[in-house]
């Protein structure tokens, strides 16, 4: 603190100051970080970093700056980053003068769909009468369908009765929108999806809203009876899980081994609504939650693949049990512990998020199993759960799923939004091919998998297309400088760059990388493509010193 008041620090060096006083100092220590950013003092990047470790103190520790906070209402109205940065610590700090600011935000129409987010969790967080009636304005028939499910997820926490029926309404009206905010808040508040059970229960919601439920639950690992069987009976599905007798299961093992296909097997297990890839990856692309697929089949026999999909809870490896957190406002939080101390617990959830829990927000904890539920087989025919085990038995055996040797991209991100100035210029100029692309957010990237022989197939992308374009991003890291080379299997329709360097459109290019990590980026053209999908791999030319790894995870 002391360094930091007498303003001898050096520029490049402050950011690591005011993190670690965040770190560690106090109220009054906190209190003078938020003075200086809200009279201006701190700036820049350093403002949002400094934003950032003030709201990392909360999570860690509970400790909130000394001092007004009312100034956060004119942070709210400043450019993004700053404006999201001070909407969440409005929420954590339950700043009760910016209620009205984050109201705004909330049912403005000009808002974007993160900010919104963050100003209506903010809005949940502080709570009140007031918090309430504008989640019921969200709710309401005038509201788009996705923002409807948004403001009755809000309202889970601030009155579950509200939520409740607000959601049945939201349902009944129709199959169109995203349900899973809703599905989500009832999962994480104690005793709500029992509730909501009970509602749907004695209400009808559309057939394929209840699948889109059901699919969510078992994607996130939880299937809470009383709310499973409710959604499948409302699904037109089975609640039951029959176990199967000894000769049932022989019988299973045998058809797998006599009658599996494996090659259906691998589109089954990457259809999105199993969210097999959210969890698992293969050849080192998808999830990172659950274990690496990629030599399962090498090492395990078929009657273990069987038991560990119908009965994941039977043999849970110590890496992958998970703990059930009950907070002292009632939230529910599952996950693997990634990391402990005596300050807080760190869960990875089931989508590879990390939460952070302060341990005095923590009631109760529990073991919670495995994060892959019991009963998603209920989405699969028992010919399809045939494939899915032979395909799995496959993995790291010789032959077309052995585990991947050549240095092919397998996790490709494809731009959510194409920048204009790939739309509308053949030549796009560097500098602002590497302001709109190279430094895009993350979240303006939606990771896509390759299969296990490298082919990213277009039928999976046409969703994901502008105008019949998409745009997908590989990186590699680059840990000895030299020449690298890249293959493709067509470069027909396509442009091709090299971090900001455009390429020629051709199927093998070359080029000399320095250390660090690279972007490879395709724009293709899908309406004039006529082969099946993309595949890709980098090489090292003849002759040259490189070294260098295909970035994959998730």
């Amino acid at each position: 603190m002391k360094l930091l008041k007498s303003g001898r620090i050096p520029a490049q060096r402050q950011g690591t100051i005011i993190e670690l006083i965040c770190r560690k100092g106090n109220q009054d220590d906190l209190g003078y970080i938020w003075e200086q950013i809200v009279t201006g003092a701190i700036k820049g990047e350093l403002k949002e970093k400094s934003l950032l470790s003030l709201k990392e103190a909360f999570q860690n520790r509970k400790i909130i700056p000394a001092g007004s906070l009312a100034g956060i209402s004119v942070l709210i109205d400043e450019q993004p980053p700053i404006n999201r940065a001070a909407v969440e610590l409005a929420g954590l700090w339950k700043v009760s003068a910016a209620a009205e600011k984050l109201q705004q935000l909330a049912l403005s129409k000009q808002t974007d769909k993160k900010l919104r987010t963050a100003a209506i969790d903010a809005l949940v967080s502080i709570g009140g009468d007031a918090s309430i009636k504008a989640m019921q304005q969200l709710t309401g028939d005038h509201s788009p369908q996705d923002i409807r499910y948004q403001g009755a997820a809000a309202l889970v926490a601030l009155e579950l009765k509200l939520a409740i029926a607000d959601g049945i309404k939201i349902m009944s009206s129709g199959k169109d929108g995203d349900p899973t905010p809703f599905i989500a808040a009832i999962l994480d508040n104690q005793g709500a999806a029992d509730q909501l059970a009970t509602a749907i229960s004695s209400q009808k919601i559309p057939e394929d809203v209840a699948k889109k439920l059901l699919r969510y639950m078992y994607s996130v690992g939880r299937s809470d009876k009383t709310l499973s069987d409710a959604l499948s009976k409302a699904a037109g599905m089975s609640g039951e899980e029959k176990k199967l007798t000894e000769a049932e299961f022989k019988q299973l093992v045998a058809d797998v081994i006599a009658n599996g296909n494996a090659e259906r097997g691998e589109q089954i297990f990457r259809r999105p609504e199993l969210s097999c890839m959210k969890c698992h990856s293969v050849s080192k692309a998808g999830g990172e939650v659950g274990p690496d697929l990629s030599p399962i089949g090498a090492s395990s026999p078929v009657d273990y693949l069987v038991r560990s999909i119908l009965y994941p809870n039977q043999a849970v490896k110590e890496a992958y049990q998970t703990v059930v957190i009950l907070t002292i406002e009632g939230k529910i939080l599952r996950g693997i512990v990634v990391d402990r101390n005596e300050e807080r617990i760190i869960l990875k959830d089931a989508n590879g998020k990390e939460i952070v829990i302060p341990a005095d927000d923590i009631d109760d904890e529990t073991e919670g199993g495995s994060l892959m539920p019991q009963g998603l087989t209920k989405f699969l025919t028992r010919d399809e759960l045939v494939d899915v085990v032979k395909y799995l038995s496959a993995l790291g055996r010789p032959g077309p799923y052995a585990v991947r040797s050549k240095p092919t991209v397998q996790r490709w991100l494809v731009m959510q939004e194409i920048p204009n100035l790939l739309l509308t210029n053949e030549n796009p100029d560097e500098e602002l091919f590497e302001e709109h692309v190279l430094r895009a957010p993350a979240t303006a990237w939606t990771p896509q998998y390759a299969m296990v022989a490298g082919l990213l197939p277009f039928a999976e992308l046409k969703s994901l297309a502008t105008d019949s374009l998409i745009l997908l991003q590989a990186e590699i890291k680059v840990t000895e400088p030299g020449a690298v080379g890249f293959r493709i299997n067509s470069a027909d329709n396509t442009k091709l760059w090299i971090d900001a360097q455009q390429l020629k459109p051709e199927s093998e290019n070359q080029f000399d990388l320095t250390k660090g990590v690279h972007k490879l980026t395709l724009l293709i053209n899908l309406e004039h493509r006529t082969d099946q999908g993309i595949q890709a791999e980098f090489f090292k030319p003849a002759g040259s010193k490189a070294s260098f790894t295909v970035v994959g995870g998730k």
